[in-house]
């Protein structure tokens, strides 16, 4: 009878026991009635059970999530690595590219003998210029034809030592220019030279390797690098670092200007006075 009764009384406790909320008293009662009733004892394991399984959820959600954090956070880094990488290899590329281009571009203009030769295209207008230099002097012509209206432009610009002359074309009527305007024309690259604008081209230019055959065969399937940055795109000779196309973007007709070059090759022969017969001297 006295066993029955204290099973109730431990049954009872049991909760707050489990809890610890009993005093040390009744923890000695308690834990001596286990140790002599299974039934009591079983209702504190399946007690303590129910009580330890919600925390033992929780910790493994817990220790699930943190997985799936550090998980994250270590693919994150992975991908700031890569995107890092990706950054140094694209920038070292320009820096290597934009550094041999202008060594090559500056020998090239370097050179005071040179042939050049400029196909322009814009709208109605075809402009071609070809220009021997050699030293100081220079025979330049420039010639422009209009798709429109059939017209043709022709400036002669004509420069050895003191002798000078300018002679303008503007269909059949020929003139001689009293005054003389500068006509030389320098090798162009559109590669930067100063350290400023290095940089500058090293963080925002989009260079890309192609052949330039694919865009024109008017340059003769040359190997060129394709600069771009917003309004402009300049095809780069990867031999001599000059340029090979330019064209300039605008919002009604792009100006396409292709360019040919020859080094050391121009002699006196080819700067000779021009023919002025039927030529007048402009009122």
């Amino acid at each position: 009878m006295k066993e029955k009764k204290d099973c109730k009384i431990v049954q009872d406790l049991l909760p707050n026991y489990v809890e610890g909320l009993t005093n040390e008293e009744t923890n000695l009662f308690i834990e001596e009635h286990l140790r002599e009733c299974n039934t009591c004892k079983k209702m504190f394991n399946n007690m303590k059970t129910e009580i330890q399984k919600p925390d033992k959820e929780v910790n493994k959600n817990e220790v699930n999530y943190i997985k799936k954090y550090n998980i994250k956070l270590k693919t994150l880094k992975i991908i700031i690595i890569i995107i890092l990488i990706i950054f140094i290899t694209i920038l070292g590329r320009k820096t290597i590219i934009l550094l041999s281009l202008s060594e090559k571009a500056k020998e090239n203009q370097s050179y005071d003998n040179y042939y050049i030769k400029l196909n322009s295209y814009q709208g109605d207008y075809f402009i071609t210029t070809e220009i021997y230099n050699k030293g100081e002097d220079y025979l330049r012509t420039w010639t422009r034809f209009s798709t429109d209206t059939q017209e043709i432009q022709k400036m002669i610009y004509y420069k050895k030592g003191n002798d000078q002359i300018l002679l303008q074309e503007i269909g059949e009527n020929k003139y001689i220019k009293k005054s003389f305007i500068e006509g030389q024309i320098y090798p162009v690259t559109y590669i930067p030279t100063n350290l400023k604008d290095k940089i500058e081209s090293i963080i925002f230019l989009n260079i890309n390797s192609t052949y330039f055959s694919v865009i024109s065969t008017s340059c003769n399937g040359k190997k060129c690098y394709l600069i771009k940055d917003k309004n402009n795109e300049s095809y780069i000779d990867k031999e001599t670092g000059m340029a090979v196309r330019h064209i300039e973007k605008n919002n009604e007709n792009d100006l396409v200007i292709d360019y040919d070059y020859k080094f050391n090759i121009v002699t006196d022969n080819d700067i000779k006075k021009p023919d002025i017969t039927g030529y007048i001297i402009e009122e």
